[in-house]
């Protein structure tokens, strides 16, 4: 589910960051464009009352002159020629004196005040046909200039093909846009950008920071272009995510996380029934397929060299086991632990088994090295020297498997060994026939000729109990007692304190 899971949360991830990054990019042009349509349309105003200022030079000189019929037509010509401008008025005493409008007519209702200002919108209604009109005025010494200008001009200045973007005239408190009349304010404007030649701004509505309609009109061709990367790269992920591991690479995980855990094998005294020790075995706790036997990967761990950390992280393990039931356990209770030659070989080895046994609380706890025999152990000074000084500390020495690997008799021969541990193949082959213990006889005549202790493994009939009780085989362990059990099941049977006669299932 998670490799499922993980690269679909990839390519949404890497989608949405390439919106994101679209969105902002969109985002920043869209303001780019936004602000160069204001300054354009600036300019275009600019150009308008341009005209306004040319023409009113003309007025100031009649204004001087005298306003008669030649004054009046070159107003009514100048006003002609400028392509922006309606009416030229040049008001005296508070009343029309001269106008671009034949008998002095003036299109305003009323002439307004226009105050400190030289700019003024005009409402519909102060007007004599209902549109709105700019003005323009000039203040003389005993005359003001008034310049009108109609407001399908000031719209054509103000028509910037930009889509969804919307730019107003403000002069003062007050604003003309696209349509309608003159208004009060310009809440609905989030952008501004003032003349630097006569006193108005142009508003407009900025961008919104998101906009779905713009990333799609204008950025389609990226958005689906990062929908086919996200594709790809959850497929990918996908793939490598899934690929068949292999079964070091599995197994590496798998003692990395602490998959690897000890199981308990009891060792039990045959004759009395009593629980002696346990043997560690390795179990791989999958979290799918449950439990693995060691048989399914010991023999990738010894091949890959993976052994050695799955040994350090049993024995980790095994003493914050021992040490949370120390109160429970019989004294010199046995815990072995199996170790591959190719783990007995490292250099650290002496101190890291010195260290382990100096982690228990329990100090009479009878700590067994059982040597195995599936991997050839080089035997030479060093390693007598090493299982030597491991011996003096108080290990026993046991070899595991015997008669089924590769020591032979040499290691009986080279090494100090406190016990033999008879393979369960030898133990399978005792039955009611007479003839079925001749192997395992020979086996049990050479380990009391060399003075060694024996373990018997794999019990699990009372025919291979009784034979092994009659040649004195204390140390016994297989299913007629217990199975091989995880720590919560060891703290079960070691409460009961049991006297084992049955199996144990």
């Amino acid at each position: 589910m998670r490799s499922a899971l993980l690269p679909v949360i990839a390519a949404v991830c890497l989608f949405l960051a390439g919106v994101f990054i679209l969105n902002t990019q969109l985002w920043y042009s869209s303001r780019a464009e936004s602000l160069g349509g204001a300054r354009y349309a600036a300019n275009n105003i600019n150009l308008i009352l341009d005209e306004a200022f040319r023409a009113t030079r003309v007025a100031t000189d009649i204004a001087n002159k005298g306003c008669n019929p030649e004054g009046q037509y070159q107003l009514g010509t100048e006003a002609a020629l400028q392509p922006h401008l309606r009416t030229i008025v040049i008001v005296k005493s508070g009343a029309i004196w001269c106008s671009s409008l034949p008998g002095n007519r003036i299109l305003l209702s009323q002439i307004p005040p226009m105050e400190a200002r030289n700019l003024l919108l005009a409402p519909a209604r102060e007007t004599s046909n209902g549109q709105p009109i700019l003005i323009y005025s000039t203040q003389l010494t005993a005359s003001r200039i008034l310049v009108t200008i109609s407001d399908q001009h000031i719209r054509g200045a103000l028509n910037v093909p930009l889509k969804g973007v919307h730019f107003a005239l403000r002069v003062g408190e007050s604003t003309i846009g696209m349509s309608g009349d003159v208004v009060s304010g310009n809440a609905r404007y989030s952008g501004q950008i003032s003349s630097t030649k006569y006193p108005f701004s142009i508003v407009y509505n900025q961008p919104p920071l998101f906009s779905l309609q713009r990333m799609i009109t204008r950025g389609f061709g990226i958005l689906l272009f990062l929908g086919v990367i996200s594709i790809v790269t959850a497929y990918v992920l996908g793939k490598y995510l899934n690929k068949e591991m292999t079964p070091e690479e599995m197994l590496r995980r798998a003692i990395a996380n602490g998959e690897i855990v000890p199981f308990y094998q009891m060792v039990v005294n045959g004759r009395e029934g009593t629980l002696r020790g346990v043997e560690v075995l390795a179990r791989w706790k999958h979290p799918r397929a449950g439990y693995i036997s060691p048989a399914s990967f010991i023999p990738v761990a010894e091949k890959s060299g993976l052994i050695v950390p799955l040994t350090r992280s049993l024995m980790a393990q095994v003493v914050d086991n021992m040490n949370a039931i120390e109160s429970k356990l019989p004294e010199g209770f046995h815990v072995g632990i199996n170790f591959s030659a190719s783990h007995i070989a490292k250099p650290d080895f002496v101190d890291e088994c010195l260290r382990f046994k100096d982690s228990f609380h329990r100090k009479d706890l009878n700590l067994v090295l059982e040597v195995t025999e599936r991997e050839p152990l080089h035997v030479d000074e060093d390693l007598v020297q090493r299982l030597n000084t491991l011996h003096e500390n108080g290990f026993v020495i046991a070899l595991d498997d015997f008669g089924t690997g590769y020591s032979g008799l040499s290691y009986l021969h080279d090494l100090h060994i406190d016990y033999i541990k008879i393979d369960q193949s030898f133990v399978a082959r005792v039955n009611a026939d007479p003839d079925s213990t001749r192997i395992l006889d020979c086996v049990l005549d050479l380990a009391r000729k060399l003075s060694l202790s024996i373990v018997a493994e794999g019990v699990e009939t009372k025919e291979q109990l009784d034979y092994l009780n009659k040649n004195d085989i204390t140390f016994q362990q297989g299913y007629y007692f217990y199975k091989p059990v995880k720590f919560t099941e060891l703290i079960k049977i070691l409460l009961s304190k049991p006297k084992v006669k049955v199996i144990v299932e």
